[in-house]
């Protein structure tokens, strides 16, 4: 059994960011060197490498509380020390929504948000710009005890009043934890953020746990947010307490539609089937049970049985403590592992199909074609002039510059003709950018806060709600229209005759495609939809909690916005830069070439000059593909290599696996 499957993905994963990156520096300080480098070149390289550097795999895990989720990270965390590393006891164990994550600048480290900060309206995005109002602790993985220690404090609470506690979101009743005094207890904190120094964090995991339907319920973030945005959702059910309807309520509010809507990767976890292990009864009888009881699971979310994992994260702690791999292949963690493996895989895929990455590969596959067809050319008139006497050799001379003068002028022409198509393309710009222009979002969300704020009734609300997404919807669609329109000014340019490209040279995805704004958009409103539906048992109990909701339903709406805007921007800029860049190369071997010709011709060069001459061209034209084709090579298998080829690395041996080539 593959029981490294998920480090082995992470780390060619890593690798592969790292790689890549490297060969587009590599191919800038290459067009920097030959004189190709222009504005447009450069910043779509330079935010190319950006993406790569900053695209972490993030893994969200859901589930009420006692479902295992605390067991399940310690699992896949387990490194050579043996020790868990989040505290686990009976009862709660993670109080508030917590992250796990390494960050080199800041490495084994607690950071707590108060739970105060609810009070106020801004975001824990905004709040993590903030270090002043966090708390922050030192943590120590060499010792367990104290790391333990500290880390209890995410599972921390304290007493409040039942008005407090209504104040910050909460909704005290008969069956809430109570002191002698009548107060209630609530979470300490409200956000908590461990950065550790371990293997898996280091090659870019991001694990989020959240405690409950109460924590998605009060913090509109990750049901807006952090939900969305995650490479990958585990959804933990518990084998011995069945699907409860709190569970069925997690499920069909907060992951149901990200799965059918969004295709987020969804991993449905049927744990602690240990409990249903009886030593006294046949091997083959327990199996029946768990797969029964996977059966039914299956059917009430309306899924494939093979899409419900049956697992003992207890028992895989267990069996990774003691190194035990019989253990550990019953405990189901192996089909755990390679189904996160394999989303770790399509995540690298969708990141090599980003505008950016496959517009920094079709600029270095241009620059290829057109310098080896240069060196063609070369090398034909050198064979021509071996074969011939001088009379003919300087006949031939003349023809070649004659021929290099009428291509240089064929590029003139369509370095023209691209300037009439970016203007062309330009005048797209005021009917895209005014459907999403800032200024006419700003009036809308302003005109809607009126409302709100004239009508704080659920009337009043759903309706303002309503109102807006309305609104996004008929600007998306309108966008949806003119980008249209813009694509097929963009066909007719590069289907015109005077580019000759062919077919395997011109770009892939120089079209825009909105799809995955649209979804995001319908997630929103899918979203503000469960929130309008809800408002009836949320207004007289939770306030705060809505102006919260709204808040952030207005701030997502302004981030898909601003990401559509720098989009249209970005494409408008770029979608014809591969043709200016391989216009302008060629234009720039033509020159050079009819240069080295002119000289040939004023220094009445012999054949014997003539030859070395163009030798000397030819071979420093090889001595620059060569560079450029080991770029090209090594950044093509870095966009598709398979993951299978990865190096299988233990985890004691981390270093080791940092430094591999």
């Amino acid at each position: 059994m593959d029981t490294r499957a998920l480090y082995r993905h992470m780390s060619h994963y890593h690798l592969w960011r790292q790689d890549l990156s490297q060969r587009l520096r590599r191919f800038e300080h290459w067009v920097q060197t030959h004189g190709l480098v222009s504005d447009e070149v450069r910043q779509c390289l330079v935010q190319a490498r950006q993406l790569l550097g900053s695209n972490d795999f993030t893994l969200v895990c859901v589930g009420e509380f006692s479902r295992g989720k605390t067991e399940l990270i310690n699992a896949l965390l387990m490194d050579e020390r043996k020790q868990r590393i989040l505290p686990s006891h009976p009862g709660r164990t993670t109080m508030c929504p917590t992250e796990i994550y390494c960050d080199p600048d800041r490495p084994n480290c607690l950071r707590l948000l108060p739970i105060e900060t609810r009070r106020s309206q801004a975001s824990l995005e905004r709040f993590k710009r903030i270090p002043r109002n966090w708390v922050t602790l030192p943590l120590d993985p060499k010792t367990p005890e104290t790391l333990r220690a500290t880390l209890d404090q995410v599972s921390a609470s304290h007493w409040v009043s039942d008005d407090e506690a209504r104040a910050l979101g909460f909704c005290p009743d008969e069956n809430s934890e109570r002191n002698d005094q009548g107060q209630v207890a609530i979470p300490r904190w409200r956000h908590a953020m461990i950065s550790l120094d371990h293997p898996l964090l280091r090659r870019g995991l991001r694990i989020i746990d959240t405690p409950g339907l109460n924590a998605l319920g009060n913090e509109p973030e990750l049901t807006l947010k952090v939900l969305p945005q995650a490479q990958a959702i585990v959804f933990l059910l518990s084998a011995d307490a069945g699907l409860t309807a709190s569970d069925m309520t997690l499920w069909r509010d907060h992951i149901q539609g990200l799965r059918q809507q969004r295709g987020s990767a969804v991993l449905t976890l049927l744990n602690k089937v240990d409990s249903l292990w009886d030593d006294l009864q046949p091997p083959e009888q327990v199996a029946q049970a768990v797969e029964q009881l996977r059966q039914l699971t299956a059917r009430q979310l309306a899924l494939e049985p093979e899409q419900v994992l049956p697992l003992s994260a207890k028992q895989a702690l267990l069996a990774r403590a003691h190194d035990d791999a019989e253990r550990l292949e019953r405990s189901g963690f192996g089909q755990l592992e390679k189904a996160l493996g394999e989303t770790v895989a399509r995540s690298r895929q969708q990141l090599a199909g980003q505008r950016l990455i496959t517009d920094s590969q079709s600029m270095i596959d241009n620059v290829f074609h057109s310098l080896k067809g240069r060196i063609a050319d070369a090398q034909q008139e050198l064979l021509l002039i071996r074969t011939g006497d001088r009379a003919q050799s300087d006949a031939l001379l003349n023809e070649r510059r004659e021929a290099i003068r009428q291509k240089h002028r064929q590029y003139h022409k369509q370095s023209l003709s691209l300037r009439t198509s970016q203007m062309l393309l330009d005048k797209q710009r005021p009917s895209l950018i005014q459907v999403i222009s800032p200024e006419r979002l700003a009036r809308e969300i302003d005109h809607t806060r009126q409302k709100l704020t004239n009508s704080w009734t659920t009337l009043g609300l759903s309706r303002s709600m309503a109102h807006l997404f309305d609104w996004l919807d008929h600007q998306m669609g309108h966008l949806e229209r003119e980008v249209e329109r813009t694509n097929r000014v963009l066909d007719s340019i590069y289907q015109r005759p005077e580019h000759a490209i062919d077919a395997d040279q011109t770009p892939a995805n120089y079209r825009l495609d909105l799809a995955d704004q649209r979804r995001q958009l319908r997630q929103l409103h899918h979203q503000a939809d469960q929130f309008r539906a809800s408002l009836d048992s949320l207004l007289s109990l939770k306030g705060p909690l809505i102006q919260r909701f709204v808040s952030t339903l207005v701030q997502e709406a302004r981030t898909l916005w601003h990401q559509l805007y720098n989009i249209i921007d970005h494409w408008l800029k770029q979608a014809l830069v591969p043709l200016f860049q391989r216009n302008q190369y060629q234009r720039q071997l033509l020159e050079h070439h009819m240069l080295r010709l002119t000289r040939m011709r004023r220094e009445q060069q012999d054949q014997a000059q003539q030859v070395n001459t163009l030798r000397d061209n030819i071979d420093q034209m090889e001595r620059a593909l060569a560079d450029l084709q080991a770029v090209r090579e090594q950044t093509q298998p870095a966009m598709n290599q398979p993951e299978h080829q990865a190096t299988v690395v233990p985890l004691h041996r981390p270093r080791a696996a940092q430094t591999a080539p």
